[in-house]
């Protein structure tokens, strides 16, 4: 677990920044950036491809990657690239938001898949997080996601106005310190969750037998 947060923190902060501070003379904002952002492409793909993450949790992280780096692409400068980390987040908010007005929060798509990697029947889950006693948790965990994503783009786009893309290192710096706190709040977050579904799966599961 140590060394895959070493290695996250290496692909998706360390390289980025590596590429900024000693590129940029030689390729340009707009360039450094984008090349930056390659081995983050690379390594998602990689890890999706190898560890054969056919799931919806694999694919909506990839899809997120690559749209992003699809839309650097396709941007005419270095600062409308750091724009655009801010345009996916109001769109994952959109989209977050959408799966909890059809009743098909993306959060209980998260638990599902890692259930799933547990060996648990994507069937036998669902029906579990599904039943009113558990949905709740799900809607507030997909809420939870929005809030993480709100709180990101306040902040970044602060930062981005006031310091442009001469404040590229704090604004990367600043937004995986945010991530990697809200990350641990998820965490605690996930926990209390498989605690209450645990143990009312465990008081119906004696009711059935009486």
């Amino acid at each position: 677990m140590r060394n895959k947060i070493l290695l996250d923190m290496a692909i998706y902060l360390g390289i980025p920044l590596l590429a900024w501070n000693f590129g940029r003379g030689h390729w340009g904002d707009y360039l450094t950036i984008l090349l930056g952002m390659v081995p983050a492409v690379i390594y998602t793909t990689g890890t999706f491809i190898w560890k054969r993450e056919w799931n919806i949790t694999g694919i909506f992280f990839l899809s997120i990657i690559s749209l992003n780096f699809l839309m650097n692409l396709l941007s005419h400068s270095a600062e409308q690239e750091l724009w655009n980390s801010v345009w996916m987040g109001y769109l994952s908010i959109a989209f977050y938001s959408l799966t909890i007005f059809i009743k098909r929060p993306i959060g209980m798509y998260f638990f599902i898949d890692y259930a799933h990697a547990k060996g648990i029947p994507r069937e036998n889950s669902k029906a579990l997080y599904s039943a009113p006693a558990h949905f709740h948790y799900f809607v507030k965990f997909t809420l939870f996601l929005c809030l993480r994503e709100l709180v990101v783009i306040v902040i970044k786009t602060v930062m981005i106005k006031r310091m442009g893309i001469e404040g590229f290192n704090a604004i990367q710096i600043t937004s995986s310190v945010l991530n990697y706190i809200f990350t641990a709040l998820m965490i605690i977050y996930i926990m209390y969750i498989i605690k209450q579904t645990k143990k009312t799966a465990a008081v119906h599961s004696t009711e059935s037998g009486q």
